[in-house]
């Protein structure tokens, strides 16, 4: 009979406070606003271009009309606003809801333009037929599906676009300055009201599904922002909590690895995630990311909340910048040899250790400050023969095979600690030499490597100077039988310890090298 768990709860249950859209649908909302208003200035300096041409090139253009100064003005007050609107936006420089509130005016003001020049077309040039119908008809059920926006807020702007036309014909009529045909008002407001009530539907079905994306992205009461990766595992997002102002980041366990489980074996799943993470989360180490919270997605799948941190793991640092020299790859592994003896001696493995799982960051007042990642599936360590429930199919391993411990083939089930020093054997070889300390041509072929072949010194496959001590440390973690490792992090750290360099790693040079190159 299994035990109940009472953390693991189903995220998106409790409704947002606030009717928004996601910060990454709001951009898009702020970016097609700008679009519209570059569109309308260059369509409206286009037509007084056409025009004045027009009237240069009689005969040779088709004759669009005088080009008055009342047209002028109407013209540049619409490019001037347009830029202005678009400057104003592109520039952030209100709240996002002030912004799209300005877009909102802009709707407005775009059909009151367009009804405008409709009944100056009327005046000057008798087109009796734009007086039953007008081209803002289009401009209201148009503008609503570019811009997915607050649905009180959409129907204010659809309802005063939709009346800028039988109003500014009503009103030109009234001072005698156009004459419209009997009833076309009236045919007018028909067509607008039917208009008005297209635009107010596609607003309201493109906001909804705005707002279903937003559901769908919140995770207990974190709403994911920005995706900012993925692996094998998973997927991470910048998210956001509803009362905090603390940014954090959100690994989602990808959904596949339930496939084919039985419920009960889904329920064991979830209770052995519970007690993991929950001992993750107790680990104080500092290098060790910190977990806030965690649960199931709506759609069954794991998740965890941790720290949203700024700098660049271990793996882009190489492939960016290159090696790192001795010192500094020193100074980082230390600092990954003390989360790990930590989470050691709580008999948590992490079992994938690797560049990429190490961060390092920017960290309040220091440089090159590590935190190690991806604690969040790490497996307790047991005593030789204790059983334990698989998390992957029969015959496979849990890890990164170009990081792979040796004992992970051999299939007597005893993997312990030291399995965490030859992964980080192999990220310090990573770090001096930008190579991994095998190459094959298949996953299967690295880890019969990893099981049976000797690596060369890391001083052989680089042109930086390696002290030997720190050779040997790097070769001392990839031994194949782990009784000849280092017996602990702590134990590694303070072989590192010992090697003396001439110039050591220190906060002035991180501080220099990250203001230098503005990593992460």
């Amino acid at each position: 009979m299994t035990r109940e768990t009472h953390f693991i709860r189903k995220a998106g249950v409790t409704p947002s406070v606030a009717d928004t859209l996601p910060v990454d649908i709001t951009d898009i909302v702020l970016k097609r606003i700008i679009i519209l208003c570059l569109i309308s200035a260059g369509l409206t300096v286009l037509g007084s271009v056409l025009c004045i041409g027009s009237l240069l090139t009689k005969g040779r253009f088709i004759e669009l009309g005088g080009y008055r100064p009342v047209e002028v003005v109407k013209d540049a007050t619409m490019v001037f606003v347009s830029l202005g609107i678009a400057w104003t936006v592109h520039r952030r420089a209100f709240s996002p809801r002030v912004l799209t509130a300005l877009g909102l005016g802009y709707g407005v003001f775009a059909a009151l333009y367009h009804s405008v020049g409709e009944c100056y077309a009327m005046a000057a040039d008798e087109f009796t037929p734009i007086a039953y119908f007008s081209f803002t008809q289009a401009w209201v059920v148009f503008f609503p599906a570019i811009v997915p926006i607050r649905s009180r807020s959409a129907t204010l702007m659809i309802l005063l676009a939709a009346a800028m036309a039988p109003l500014s014909r009503a009103v030109g009529q009234g001072a005698g300055w156009i004459e419209l045909p009997e009833d076309s008002l009236a045919i007018l407001i028909i067509l607008m009201s039917f208009s008005a009530i297209m635009g107010l539907i596609v607003s309201h079905v493109v906001y909804k599904l705005g707002r279903s994306v937003k559901a769908a992205r919140e995770m207990g009461s974190y709403t994911l922002e920005e995706h900012l990766g993925g692996g094998g595992m998973g997927e991470v997002w910048r998210a956001s909590h509803r009362m905090l102002a603390r940014p954090a980041a959100v690994k989602l366990i990808k959904p596949e690895i339930l496939r084919g489980m039985q419920p009960l074996e889904i329920e064991k799943l979830n209770q052995r995630f519970e007690h993991e993470v929950q001992a993750t989360a107790a680990l104080q180490s500092p290098h060790t990311v910190d977990i806030y919270d965690y649960g199931l997605a709506q759609e069954g799948a794991f998740y965890y909340v941790m720290e949203l941190l700024d700098g660049i793991d271990m793996e882009t640092l190489v492939e960016s910048f290159g090696p790192v020299e001795p010192a500094r790859a020193v100074h980082c592994v230390i600092q990954a040899c003390h989360s790990l003896n930590e989470a050691h001696k709580r008999q948590l493995i992490h079992r994938d250790i690797k560049p990429a799982n190490l961060f390092v960051c920017r960290y309040g007042e220091d440089f090159d400050f590590v935190k190690v990642l991806d604690f969040g599936l790490v497996k307790q360590e047991r005593a030789a023969g204790e059983t334990e429930m698989k998390l992957t199919a029969d015959g496979s391993v849990t890890g990164t095979p170009a990081y792979m411990y040796p004992e992970a083939l051999r299939g007597d089930g005893v993997i312990d600690h030291r399995a965490d020093i030859y992964s980080l054997g192999c990220v310090a070889y990573w770090l001096l030499t930008g190579q991994l300390v095998f190459t094959a041509s298949s996953q299967m072929a690295m880890l019969m490597e990893h099981a049976n072949a000797r690596p060369e010194p890391p001083s052989r496959r680089t042109e930086l100077e390696i002290p030997p001590k720190l050779d040997a440390a790097v070769l001392a973690c990839l031994e194949k039988n782990p009784a000849d490792r280092p017996q602990g992090a702590g134990a590694l750290a303070d072989l590192l310890r010992g090697i003396g360099f001439a110039e050591p790693w220190n906060q002035a040079r991180a501080r220099n090298w990250w203001q230098l190159h503005q990593a992460g």
